[in-house]
């Protein structure tokens, strides 16, 4: 996806997140964010289309995304509601 086609822009951040999944927690570092998703640096491959529950150290908890995108550096992710709702 080329930055044209994104609805909000991205902010380079550097905080922790802790992902739910099932029965798991996953954790990993937010590269970058929006009012509607988010990168998220990960050692634990999620897949594509999980759906996922994640707190964000200082900004948001409880948040619900869907994986959106898969690479060999992590995940993107794009949220049911923006930050702002």
């Amino acid at each position: 996806m080329s930055t044209k086609d994104r609805d909000f822009s991205r902010l380079s951040i550097h905080k922790k997140a802790i992902m739910h999944l099932k029965d798991q927690n996953v954790e990993g570092d937010v590269k970058n964010l929006s009012l509607k998703g988010a990168f998220i640096a990960v050692r634990c491959q999620l897949g594509l289309n999980d759906m996922v529950t994640f707190t964000i150290s200082d900004i948001a908890r409880c948040l619900r995304a869907k994986v959106v995108r898969v690479t060999d550096k992590g995940v993107g992710l794009r949220f049911e509601k923006t930050l702002l709702d």
